[in-house]
C-alpha cells in the first residue's frame, strides 16, 4: 500500500506541475500576469525535479513486490476473450492479478520506466545521449527503409539530444496519463469495494471470490490446512 501510493500521489504531483510546464505559459500568464506565473512556474520546477525521485523509487518497489503475480498465464486469455466479465456472463476466474490489472501494471512499468530515463536525461543535461544511439539500433533493424522513409540521423547534437527528450518525455507522460484516469476509474467508481481495499489492504472474502476467484480459493485452502508440525491421529 505504501509503494501504491507513493507511486499515485508522485505521479499526480507530476502530472500536475508537467501540464502547468507544458502549458502554463500560453494559459496562465494571461490570466495571472508573469510575475504571478513566475512564482508558479519556479515552485512547480522544484516540486516536478525532486518528486521524481519518489516515482522513480515507487516504480523499482512496485515492480519487484508485483512481477511474480503479473506474469502471463493461461486464465489471461480467457478472462480478456470475455472481457473481464462483460461478455458471457459473470466475473471471470482470476489469480491475485486480473489480465486487466496485469496490463495496468506493465503499462506503468514500461511507460513510467521510459519516462524516468528520459527525464534524468533532463535532469542532467548532455551528460548521456538517449535517441543517437536508439536511432542507430532502429536503422539497424531497417525499420525506417521498410516504411520507405530514410535512415534516421544518428550523428545528433546535444541540443538535439534535449529536444526529443523532452518531446518523448511529453508524448509518452500523456499515453500514462490515460491508462491512469482508466485505472482510477476503476479503483474507484468502476468496481464496486475496489478502492476500500486499496485504502485497508483488506478484501471482504465474497468479493474475493467475486473478482479473483482462483487467489481466494489459494489463500483459503492455506488457512484451512493443518500446520506442518501437526502429527495425525492415532
Amino acid at each position: 500500500r505504501f509503494a501504491h501510493w507513493l507511486l499515485a500521489g508522485s505521479f499526480i504531483l507530476l502530472g500536475l506541475t508537467g501540464l502547468l510546464t507544458l502549458f502554463g505559459r500560453t494559459t496562465l500568464i494571461p490570466l495571472f500576469g508573469l510575475e504571478a506565473f513566475s512564482v508558479l512556474a519556479t515552485g512547480s520546477k522544484w516540486i516536478h525535479n525532486n518528486v521524481s525521485w519518489a516515482f522513480m523509487l515507487a516504480l523499482i518497489m512496485v515492480f519487484f513486490m508485483w512481477v511474480v503475480h503479473n506474469l502471463p498465464s493461461r486464465t489471461d486469455i480467457k478472462w480478456l476473450m470475455r472481457g473481464g466479465g462483460m461478455f458471457g456472463g459473470g466475473h471471470v476466474p482470476a489469480k491475485k492479478f486480473n489480465a486487466g490489472q496485469k496490463l495496468i501494471f506493465w503499462a506503468v512499468i514500461i511507460l513510467g520506466a521510459s519516462i524516468s530515463v528520459s527525464g534524468l536525461s533532463m535532469l542532467f543535461p548532455f551528460e548521456f545521449s538517449l535517441f543517437g544511439p536508439t536511432f542507430s539500433k532502429i536503422n539497424d533493424l531497417g525499420l525506417p527503409q521498410l516504411f520507405g522513409y530514410a535512415a534516421l540521423d544518428t550523428n545528433l547534437s546535444p541540443q538535439a539530444e534535449m529536444q526529443y527528450a523532452q518531446l518523448w518525455h511529453a508524448m509518452v507522460s500523456f499515453v500514462l496519463m490515460a491508462v491512469i484516469f482508466a485505472h482510477i476509474y476503476l479503483g474507484t467508481l468502476g468496481m464496486e469495494g475496489a478502492f476500500e481495499a486499496m485504502g485497508s489492504g483488506k478484501v471482504d472474502l465474497e468479493w474475493a471470490r467475486e473478482h479473483h476467484s482462483i487467489w481466494a480459493d489459494e489463500v483459503m485452502a492455506r488457512k484451512d490446512a493443518p500446520p506442518a508440525t501437526a502429527h495425525p491421529a492415532e
